[in-house]
């Protein structure tokens, strides 16, 4: 008994004293970089979008001013392949299904002849210059899906999509799923090299979730190196953000100048198939 009276005295000795103190903390002020997002999807043109990245703790209101101060206008852009080179121009375009964003799109298609080097170049407003390099990689088709219902419930499948890799060379790959749109939040994305498998056949598979009726949005990316590492960089960023003991991580970015840029210029080739699901 005489222990028990102790530990409430002593419990009731620290919730009366004042355990909190508020500490000031002086942070380094946070030099906004460009942003580079070009991707050259062959049969598009060449479109790019230009912005600028924003501290932790910078407000991040999405007003109508938004835009204003987030795009980077009035950049002179230029990309160079196969001795010709194509001029971007500063205009604001979108794209649905996915959505996406650009502010300078260029005049010419990209051509999908697979080993043709861009060269990226961009002067800034303020005179900084931004430099890029990406090949275009052959496409990689998906070879088959297969739809196999559950042995247990009959009325749920899975869907397996089979690729097949060129053990010749070290490949990286983006895998991505969706579910009755592609603007849907996207049931898989993850980034894979080749290295996952022993021989050139390939398998991504889902669980026992989709029925009848459904459908399914399968797309397999071929992908640089630049690109891998970029995009792991970027999701080990983010859930550092979310984690106040993860270390942070730097952004592996593929563009270099004298404007200090973040960001990725790479060819995106993918294919894509839908698949309805039936018995």
């Amino acid at each position: 008994m005489k222990k028990y009276i102790l530990f409430v005295a002593a419990i009731a000795f620290l919730t009366a004293c004042n355990l909190t103190k508020d500490v000031d903390i002086d942070l380094p002020d946070y030099p906004r970089q460009p942003v580079v997002e070009c991707y050259l999807e062959p049969g598009k043109p060449f479109r790019m979008l230009l912005t600028q990245s924003y501290s932790f703790f910078d407000p991040f209101g999405l007003d109508s001013s938004f835009l204003d101060k987030t795009l980077l206008q009035n950049a002179f852009v230029t990309i160079s392949y196969n001795g010709r080179t194509d001029t971007l121009v500063n205009q604001f375009t979108f794209e649905s299904s996915p959505l996406k964003i650009f502010n300078y799109v260029g005049r010419n298609i990209v051509p999908a002849t697979p080993g043709i080097e861009y060269v990226l170049n961009v002067v800034l407003e303020n005179g900084g210059n931004i430099t890029g390099r990406a090949s275009m990689l052959p496409a990689v088709p998906i070879d088959s899906i297969v739809v196999n219902f559950s042995p247990d419930r009959d009325t749920l499948a899975r869907v397996l999509t089979y690729i097949t890799d060129d053990l010749s060379r070290e490949n990286y790959y983006r895998r991505m799923l969706h579910y009755a749109s592609l603007d849907s939040f996207p049931e898989q994305d993850f980034l894979v090299n080749d290295r996952i498998s022993t021989n050139a056949l390939i398998a991504f598979g889902t669980g026992y979730d989709v029925t009848e009726g459904d459908t399914v949005f399968n797309t397999i990316f071929h992908i640089s190196k630049e690109y891998y590492d970029y995009a792991e960089s970027y999701q080990l960023a983010v859930a550092g953000s979310l984690n106040p003991f993860a270390q942070p991580s730097q952004i592996k970015s593929n563009v270099s100048g004298t404007a200090n840029p973040l960001g990725i210029f790479t060819c995106l080739v993918y294919d894509r198939d839908t698949t309805i699901i039936q018995k």
